[in-house]
């Protein structure tokens, strides 16, 4: 029963025709790039070469999929809510949480689809640019990266069912900005110090460090050291939210 209600859910998902339009332009996005030339080198790599060009396009992606998976997974539970699909799952016994879950499973999926599409720009601009790079490298850093989207997603899903959807959108946006931000606000805490960089102490080991997955991706297609520390804390994050299924009830509407 779990198995057809993900299904019937993703189905639904990937009939969206958002999801393909946004999909399409992020990867036109980085073919775009892949074929601009130029003659300005650094470090002896030209600007428009693989060695510069490819982390920016990495976060291209990571931002625009991030975006989208909020999209995709902020109204999935309401709507099963809305449309009374919901009473047809409670007359044949299966768990709220099982409920919920399978149809975070159909969000965190599509997701993930739609950020290949886009990172197949990247496997195409490696082939165009960076005859040296191994192209069998992308697939894992691929999955380092869909980690955050994962995360995110469930995220989403989670306040989607106890909060309005336009409070749920607000919170997700902001700790996804944020958490892509992550870095950047290590640097302003040490700068500022004080009361204010003991706040932002706080606030940086409460959010993940999405910005920091995003970079060991690159760092696992460019083949340098990863950071596993880093991963590890986003497997233990994501072990947490899953947590919250068991604790978070929504009543039928």
């Amino acid at each position: 029963m779990i198995k057809v209600i993900a299904e019937n859910a993703l189905k639904e998902r990937l009939r969206r025709k958002e999801l393909y339009i946004v999909a399409v332009l992020g990867f036109l996005c980085v073919v775009i790039f892949s074929c601009c030339g130029g003659t300005i080198t650094v470090d002896g790599e030209l600007l428009t070469g693989f060695k510069n060009l490819a982390p920016v396009m990495l976060t291209i992606i990571h931002a625009i999929s991030g975006a989208l998976a909020i999209a995709l997974s902020l109204h999935t539970i309401p709507n099963e809510y809305e449309r009374k699909t919901s009473h047809l799952i409670w007359i044949r016994g299966v768990a709220q949480w099982k409920y919920h879950a399978a149809l975070t499973l159909a969000n965190v999926i599509s997701s993930l689809f739609a950020a290949l599409i886009m990172y197949g720009g990247v496997i195409l601009f490696a082939l165009i640019k960076g005859d040296s790079v191994n192209i069998l490298r992308f697939l894992p850093a691929y999955f380092l990266m869909a980690l955050s989207i994962a995360i995110i997603s469930i995220f989403t899903s989670l306040l989607s069912i106890q909060l309005p959807a336009m409070a749920a959108g607000l919170i997700a946006c902001a700790c996804y900005l944020l958490g892509i931000l992550h870095g950047v606000l290590d640097i302003v805490r040490n700068i500022v110090g004080g009361f204010s960089g003991q706040l932002l102490s706080v606030l940086l080991k409460i959010l993940p460090d999405l910005n920091g997955m995003q970079q060991q991706a690159w760092h696992m297609a460019a083949g340098e050291p990863v950071d596993f520390h880093t991963v590890f804390k986003g497997l233990l994050l994501l072990y947490v939210l899953t947590i919250f299924y068991f604790i978070f009830k929504k009543k039928e509407a």
